[in-house]
């Protein structure tokens, strides 16, 4: 019996290391900073790795609409207080304020000709919507709380090409949102869009390296050594900001960016490897605070007192 005991307990043992970068030998590929649970949990497929061990992040399944929204009317125009307005080179319509009755909303493409392409900031904030849809064929720009508080909304679908963006706290407090599809185009953004939401607390139950269209959302519950997996193309402002737990990170030659305060205030944070080919690191905000940071790029060691000496180098080295 006892020694059924004992091996039941070794068991556990072992699955309670499987988790985001407990940086041992014995469970390096298990973890790599969440990075190989992360591929699992993102795209349902079995374990892919380069020569070397290095995780690859695999597109993952789509996330569908909870809601047939072909078969739902687009919102009258005096749901909302409009106005045209230019951002980014576009001209278009700004939806700045929400003034319906709430429920399920479907957002037009345009107005009297013109896109829509801008949701000001808290424009549906505080209200009662409970499902909401935007697809326009060009970029749409989500602006800063647009959405926060709403507590009965339950599903969102966005769809916009590149150049979109969801900024800062765009969901925040949304405590009823579950269901997230936003076009794979979008990768722009903000700090934490979707905090405090039971969308994102599921994703970083499943793993704690949250992945979306290539771009690390948050790394909050990662440990230890935290390797960002292959294909992943920008880590999001503030990401990982605050997390007391990791010790180091690896970042593979497909990051592009690295956003402002993506790891500040990581006191652990100790050790960074950066690819040759990574075109900004957020300036010295990116690491601010974490003051024993060693940064190596191209064969050279950086410190925190050198960051600034690294962003310039970065910088010219990439946009010359």
């Amino acid at each position: 019996m006892k020694r059924v005991f004992c091996m039941v307990l070794a068991c556990l043992l072992t699955l309670s290391v499987i988790a985001c970068g407990e940086g041992t030998k014995q469970n390096e590929k298990a973890v790599q900073g969440g990075t190989d649970a992360a591929q699992d949990m993102e795209s349902g497929t079995d374990e892919q790795e380069e020569d070397g061990g290095q995780p690859i992040w695999v597109e993952p399944e789509k996330e569908e609409p909870v809601i047939d929204w072909s078969a739902v009317e687009t919102a009258p125009e005096e749901d909302f207080r409009l106005y045209t307005d230019v951002i980014a080179g576009h001209t278009g319509v700004c939806v700045a304020e929400y003034l319906g009755e709430g429920g399920v909303v479907k957002i037009p493409a345009s107005y009297d000709g013109l896109p829509v392409i801008k949701i000001w900031k808290e424009a549906f904030a505080e209200t009662e919507v409970t499902d909401v849809y935007i697809e326009v064929e060009g970029p749409i720009f989500i602006l800063e709380y647009a959405f926060e508080n709403c507590t009965m909304l339950n599903s969102v679908v966005i769809k916009g090409d590149a150049e979109s963006e969801l900024r800062s706290r765009v969901f925040q407090g949304c405590t009823s949102l579950t269901s997230v599809v936003v076009s794979e185009e979008i990768t722009g953004f903000g700090i934490l869009p979707f905090t405090g939401t039971p969308w994102l607390e599921n994703k970083k139950q499943q793993n704690p390296l949250v992945i979306l269209n290539h771009v690390v959302l948050d790394g909050q519950l990662c440990t230890g050594d935290v390797i960002i997996p292959d294909g992943v193309i920008r880590i999001a402002d503030s990401a990982f900001n605050g997390n007391e737990n990791i010790t180091s990170l690896t970042v593979p030659d497909s990051v592009q960016r690295i956003e402002t305060g993506a790891f500040a205030h990581c006191p652990q944070l100790t050790r960074v490897s950066l690819p040759d080919g990574i075109q900004t690191i957020g300036g010295e905000y990116g690491f601010a605070g974490d003051t024993d940071v060693v940064i190596t790029y191209r064969g050279k060691e950086y410190t925190y007192e050198e960051l600034e000496e690294l962003v310039d180098r970065v910088w010219e080295e990439n946009h010359n």
